[in-house]
């Protein structure tokens, strides 16, 4: 015991330093479950270099070996055949072979993903003018509600046509707004207005 975890120590000290190089290295994780054959064993069998623990995952190892000259993965090939020999008849090949595949449930390469800045879609939505033909809306003030439909900031508009376009038109839906604002004598708001007068006391 004292040996393996002694092993364990060389290997990742002298490992961990290592900077990432994907474009000489292959890197791999693999999970160490068992005992049956020890961190060291199992990055001999493999033919990898120990680079450290895979971030703050318990019992995973991150591994790496130089990129091949063929097509065929090395790391995976040698676990494969690592299984297979595992199910052969028992000798000391398939002994060894049966401890490194007990004691490793996970293999994975891993592969290089570049992390790029996201930025919103951009919004290209049909103009007020064809939103108030296609869905016969006459009244003339349309185009200026620009929280509906935007032609020059579509940013700030509410995305509302995609909600018309599932059914959803707000019939029977009673709605109120609290501001100062208002053209109380307006045409399509005199008949529905309500003047209320708001008390505030301050202490």
């Amino acid at each position: 015991m004292i040996i393996v975890v002694c092993a364990l120590f060389i290997l990742c000290g002298l490992a961990s330093p290592a900077p990432r190089t994907y474009d000489t290295h292959n890197y791999y994780v693999f999970r160490h479950i068992s005992s049956e054959a020890s961190l060291a064993d199992v990055v001999h069998a493999l033919n990898v270099e120990l680079v450290g623990q895979a971030g703050e995952l318990q019992d995973h190892w991150l591994v790496r070996q130089l990129k091949p000259q063929e097509t065929i993965d090395p790391v995976l090939s040698a676990f494969d055949n690592l299984k297979a020999h595992a199910a052969l008849p028992l000798n000391s090949r398939s002994l060894l072979a049966r401890r490194i595949v007990s004691s490793v449930d996970y293999l994975s390469h891993q592969t290089l993903r570049r992390r790029v800045k996201r930025a919103p879609p951009p919004i290209s939505p049909p103009s007020s003018h064809t939103v108030a033909a296609l869905r016969g809306i006459q009244d003339p003030l349309f185009p200026q509600q620009w929280h509906l439909v935007n032609d020059e900031f579509p940013q700030h508009m509410m995305n509302v046509t995609g909600v018309w376009d599932m059914g959803f038109k707000g019939k029977g839906v009673i709605s109120s707004l609290v501001d100062d604002g208002l053209d109380y004598e307006s045409h399509d708001l005199s008949a529905n207005f309500v003047r209320t007068t708001i008390l505030s006391t301050s202490l």
